[in-house]
């Protein structure tokens, strides 16, 4: 996953982090947001191309699970539709997906993890609120890999309960060590920033107290809205992270970024 570490951005503060993203890239017009997703359907078929063949993921929504139309987790954003193609794009450059055992945080509707499980991940935790468990139990059901022959290797995805801020609960989370944690548009206020960070603090930090070699990678998407708001994720994220920021496309650059980071040493 790291060995073309070179090509990323090095971020080594946050304020000048944001200050390159808001003033060279980010654009506020909105024909040049991305539109990718609609938050008023119950039903979405999303086609993931950058892969070797383009796949269709089909997901539930609930517009309005808190009475407010399209403005919680149970629905999809953009961001969910860029990382998802990032994994298909680097499977297809050599990324070995096949062998690693992925925790989604924030899941949400639950797109990116079933990408990583249709893309052919080992295993995939995906976890959110105990509120988003029925509709992620069902996104599940409608687009897991079954085994064509007994010689297939079947593939392994759940979701479970994960609140930010302690250990999760159930032990099926963090029961094998942890190759790589994933989270797409996760900080959308300042306060939710710490609780992100302690999560993938405690996750990535899992692997080595299991006695497990190597490092837990994170990959962590975010749109560009506030830059207060990102200023203050990123600043959280490198006091304990190594934070690379990898390039996708002249057009998503300018309304998102996506982050590779890993535990100082």
């Amino acid at each position: 996953i790291l060995r073309d570490a070179d090509a990323l951005v090095s971020v080594e503060d946050a304020e000048e982090e944001v200050c390159e993203l808001y003033s060279v890239y980010y654009s506020r017009d909105g024909h040049e947001r991305l539109d990718l997703v609609d938050p008023s359907k119950t039903e979405l078929e999303i086609e993931i191309e950058g892969g070797q063949r383009a796949f269709v993921v089909t997901i539930g929504q609930n517009p309005n699970i808190n009475g407010e139309l399209g403005q919680t987790g149970a629905v999809l954003w953009n961001s969910s539709v860029v990382m998802s193609e990032y994994f298909a794009r680097k499977s297809q450059e050599g990324w070995n997906l096949a062998d690693l055992n992925i925790v989604e945080l924030g899941s949400g509707c639950g797109l990116v993890g079933l990408s990583l499980h249709r893309l052919g991940a080992r295993r995939v935790v995906l976890t959110d609120q105990s509120r988003m468990m029925k509709l992620l139990g069902r996104n599940i059901d409608r687009n897991r890999l079954a085994a064509v022959s007994k010689r297939d290797k079947v593939t392994e995805i759940l979701a479970t309960e994960y609140v930010w801020g302690a250990m999760p609960e159930d032990q099926a989370v963090l029961r094998e060590p942890v190759d790589m944690v994933v989270a797409s548009d996760c900080v959308y206020h300042e306060s939710v920033a710490p609780l992100l960070v302690s999560a993938l603090v405690d996750v990535c930090k899992s692997r080595s107290m299991s006695g497990a070699g190597g490092r837990t990678v994170g990959v962590i998407g975010q749109e560009l809205r506030s830059d207060l708001v990102h200023q203050a994720f990123i600043a959280q994220l490198l006091e304990h992270f190594v934070v690379r920021r990898a390039p996708v496309s002249e057009s998503v650059d300018r309304v998102y970024a996506l982050y590779l980071v890993w535990l100082r040493e």
